[in-house]
């Protein structure tokens, strides 16, 4: 595991430079698990069980019922494992199977990454990576999302990265489907 101290670069800032000193190439799997996130009991070994036993390239764990989640579609859904979905959310965990990682890192120059899940839909979507939802392992996002930096910026570089690249509307995101 490594880690980075926020400071003032951005998440995808930092990232980039993690992986510039860790690169991602010989493992199985790349996780980005932001610092205000609770996991469970053997949280890592079952997601990635399950993340796996349905085929997914892109995965996040539902979110718990009290947990700060940006999207309605990623909290949890009782009576399932796994769910299929068009895309997966930035954080508070994100994984990414080998597959993938010559098409998403490093990641684009983002401070914030607002958007950046929306594009990683669309590019599954055109490549047909399975994408999902793990609801076996539901986490708890402590803080509000963009609680550490201003909206209208967040929305500004997320309008500005996806001016010419292909992503998901609103819509597309929300499905979602068990398997």
């Amino acid at each position: 595991m490594h880690t980075a101290a926020m400071g003032d670069a951005g998440k995808f800032e930092h990232l980039n430079e993690l992986l510039a000193e860790h690169p991602a190439g010989d493992h199985d799997w790349l996780l980005l698990v932001d610092d205000d996130v609770v996991l469970g009991p053997r949280f890592l070994d079952r997601f990635l069980f399950c993340a796996e036993d349905a085929g997914l390239l892109l995965a996040q764990p539902a979110h718990r019922r009290h947990s700060h989640a940006a999207w309605g579609a990623t909290r949890r859904l009782p009576g399932g494992a796994v769910r299929e979905s068009r895309f997966v959310e930035i954080g508070p965990v994100t994984a990414f199977a080998a597959p993938v990682f010559d098409a998403l890192l490093p990641f684009p120059e983002l401070r914030m990454g607002w958007g950046l899940d929306l594009h990683w839909g669309a590019l599954a979507r055109e490549q047909g990576w399975r994408a999902g939802i793990v609801d076996a392992t539901p986490v708890l996002h402590t803080a509000p999302v963009g609680g550490g930096y201003e909206r209208a910026a967040a929305v500004a570089e997320a309008q500005l990265f996806l001016a010419d690249r292909p992503y998901l509307t609103a819509s597309q995101a929300r499905w979602t489907r068990r398997i």
